[in-house]
């Protein structure tokens, strides 16, 4: 089968007006000018008209979970406060909420023309109730050791049996100021994908930096060992 559109996008080279994609058995054979490609591929033609035709977009860092709190939490002073707000906006949710909100970003992901997420899944426990996913998706199982009695072995060790459930199973050790040395250590040691929250604002800079600012205070409060901190 040959897709025709107005213009086709490759990752190779510059746009190709009035381009064409030949399919067989569900791969792509051939990418050109409209004429070429018919002339070589042959095949049942579909004109799809003045449109742009492009690879699937890959959404590299997504968090599904957190889809139905778009505009629920007003700009903030601080990266620290936000935190606190989204914070208290999930503890409203109900399994059944993000069940949902994880439903309705695949339905908008894939109106826009993604094929590809890596998901920070932050319940993994929810894996087990999800049906299968109509993109491919990875999913990486958030990691904090800050309040909690679980050790980073226990963590990682609940993670890869959750991650059973996983298509596509990887690891994520929030970030540095949630997890510690240990944790992302055994995280990077299971042999899947691994990612990770890093250097996304400035109250993080100030804190590893200068051993002060609104997150400083934050994490010292849950208490977090802080001897990471203030060494420039």
């Amino acid at each position: 089968m040959i897709f025709r559109a107005r213009t086709v996008v490759t990752m190779d080279g510059p746009p190709i007006d009035d381009g064409a994609v030949a399919v067989a058995e569900g791969r792509i054979m051939e990418v050109g000018g409209y004429g070429e490609v018919r002339a070589s591929a042959g095949g049942e033609i579909t004109d799809l008209g003045e449109v742009v035709l492009l690879p699937g977009l890959i959404n590299a860092h997504c968090h599904l979970d957190f889809t139905a709190l778009r505009g629920a939490i007003a700009p903030q002073k601080s990266f620290a406060d936000w935190i606190r707000k989204i914070n208290a906006k999930r503890r409203e949710l109900t399994e059944e909420d993000f069940l949902g909100s994880i439903a309705a970003g695949f339905t908008e992901a894939q109106r826009w023309g993604t094929t590809t997420i890596a998901n920070i899944e932050s319940l993994p426990q929810l894996l087990r109730r999800l049906p299968r996913s109509p993109l491919r998706t990875w999913w990486f199982l958030e990691l904090i050791d800050v309040r909690t009695d679980a050790t980073a072995e226990e963590l990682v060790a609940t993670a890869m049996t959750l991650g059973k459930h996983a298509e596509r199973l990887g690891l994520s050790p929030h970030a540095p100021y949630t997890a510690s040395p240990r944790l992302t250590q055994l995280a990077a040691a299971q042999g899947v994908p691994l990612t990770m929250h890093l250097a996304e604002s400035r109250d993080e800079m100030e804190m590893f930096r200068d051993g002060q600012g609104h997150l400083f205070d934050l994490l010292q409060s849950l208490g977090r060992p802080m001897d990471d901190c203030g060494k420039g």
